[in-house]
């Protein structure tokens, strides 16, 4: 009878809490609303947005897979560009409405990070690097790693040499290797770029060390998405599912890189010249000694090491996954390819190798790598915001540490404003004279204080490997490989699916 009397009032507690969880005014899905101005008035309420259910919420409503798609498809067409959604109980938006995208992304108020576990368990279980983090941590860590990067040559002219020297490699690689697997072509190329300022070496493209590495950090993108993880919704799977959850895979990827990361900061302090450091680690070193006595100091072990997990991700995999969509379209597209190489033939010749200072010169070379990244961005859907106080969207009320999942994919996509966005199509991006026109839609590195620190890096990197690898080669489908797919395989981040490339050399 007790027991019955319990169950009773237990499953009218669930009800109740069902009925009442959703905030009042919260976004329950708009059609065909864009407004460029937060406001406090509602419009053309037309929808009721994904269901919830008791417990689980959104969740099972909310694709592991390829959600950019959803968001800018079926969500924004049912819902509106401002879908309300509960993963388990936590409140989140999903924005894919263009106006309102490029809203968030520079509104303040919505530019801290998620505490999801799935998240701070990459970084010691805290908000720690440059990614995840927010706050004064943020902005301190930051600060001090844009400048002392800056030191070591990121953004100047003398950069420009360190790609050029990964590019070489390439080049003779490709001239000894006829036919090529494209997928983490560019993995070690891109790392180097950075890494060399980080922590003072390059890496030789057949390092069995860091092609294990490069194997677990794809691993570790394949199992998230643009939420992390299902267990970001249900901590409890980290316990019970571990493997099945993805976790367990995820965390032993990152735990391998961690170590990765320990032994060249342990090298460093075994050798660190404080009056002469060489790179980025030897100058965080010192400053770790330097403060070491202040109790609230953000410069640990720990923050070092996931600062370098940060960077080695993102300069390994967008940027090379960038790399492999543009000789993905250079073989399905050999008609833009030609057009390519005449203009840099024209502009360039074949006696030197293309140089950053060429690219106001080569409009459509800028109209290609402007169309790829908005026909296949690697990023789809930006790291996840965080609103850091009780805010409001498109008239809707917004509370305080709601997840906020923004869809690029969405502003890429938008048929509206772009008339044929399936199609590759680089003149787009050309005026009647031919020349290079850039659109505020495209943006693959994001927009507002969040912004890739990272983005000159990555448009000097693939300018420089893509001119100089057309001006010596052609790539075409090898005879008996099929045409290679445009559709990528999902994760945190969009790569192609395998395919090979005939390399031959230019005349």
């Amino acid at each position: 009878m007790i027991f019955t009397l319990l169950l009773g009032f237990g499953v009218l507690l669930l009800i109740y809490y069902w009925i009442t969880m959703k905030p009042k005014n919260f976004p329950p899905g708009q059609k065909h609303v864009c407004s460029k101005k937060p406001t406090n008035k509602r419009q053309n309420v037309t929808a009721t947005g994904p269901p919830f259910l008791p417990l689980l919420g959104s969740a099972l409503f909310v694709p592991m897979k390829m959600l950019h798609v959803t968001m800018a498809d079926e969500w924004r067409r049912k819902y509106g560009p401002v879908v309300g959604l509960f993963l388990g109980p936590k409140l989140a938006i999903a924005v894919c409405g263009p106006n309102e995208i490029l809203e968030v992304l520079r509104r303040e108020e919505f530019q801290a990070r998620p505490d999801g576990v799935f998240f701070k368990d990459r970084s010691f279980g805290k908000k720690l690097g440059l990614i995840m983090s927010d706050g004064p941590y943020w902005v301190e860590q930051r600060r001090f790693t844009l400048r002392h990067l800056r030191n070591f040559g990121f953004g100047k002219t003398s950069m420009e040499g360190l790609i050029l020297d990964q590019v070489e490699d390439i080049v003779k690689e490709m001239k000894d290797h006829p036919i090529m697997q494209v997928n983490g072509l560019f993995n070690v190329s891109a790392l180097n770029v950075l890494w060399s300022m980080i922590a003072g070496v390059t890496y030789e493209r057949d390092d069995a060390r860091l092609k294990y590495l490069f194997e677990k950090l794809n691993e570790s993108f394949r199992l998230g998405n643009a939420s992390g993880n299902v267990v970001n919704t249900f901590p409890i799977l980290k316990k019970i599912a571990p493997r099945l959850s993805g976790y367990k895979p995820f965390l032993e990827s990152v735990k391998d890189l961690q170590d990765f990361f320990r032994e060249i900061i342990n090298e460093h302090e075994k050798t660190i010249d404080e009056n002469n450091p060489r790179d980025l680690i030897d100058v965080y070193l010192r400053e770790m000694k330097q403060q070491s006595s202040k109790p609230d100091t953000t410069f640990t072990v720990e923050s070092l090491i996931t600062l370098c997990l940060d960077i080695f991700s993102a300069g390994s995999e967008t940027t090379s996954n960038t790399l492999s969509f543009i000789m993905l379209y250079m073989v399905l597209y050999p008609t833009v390819q030609a057009k390519v190489q005449r203009e840099l033939d024209a502009v360039i010749g074949r006696d030197r190798r293309p140089s950053l200072e060429d690219r106001p010169r080569l409009p459509y070379v800028e109209a290609v790598l402007a169309e790829q990244m908005r026909v296949s961005t690697t990023l789809p859907i930006t790291a996840p915001h965080r609103a850091d106080t009780d805010t409001h969207l498109n008239g809707y009320f917004i509370p305080k540490d709601t997840m906020v999942v923004l869809s690029l994919y969405s502003l890429f996509q938008n048929k509206e404003h772009w008339g044929d966005p399936e199609t590759f199509r680089p003149e787009r991006f050309l005026d009647a004279n031919g020349r290079f026109v850039q659109d505020e839609w495209v943006i693959p590195f994001g927009l507002g204080k969040r912004m890739c620190t990272g983005e000159g890096v990555a448009r000097s990197t693939t300018f420089l490997f893509f001119t100089t690898l057309l001006q010596q080669f052609t790539f075409s489908v090898p005879e008996g490989d099929p045409p290679p797919s445009t559709a990528p395989l999902s994760g945190v981040t969009l790569t192609p699916a395998p395919f090979r490339i005939k390399i031959t050399t230019r005349a």
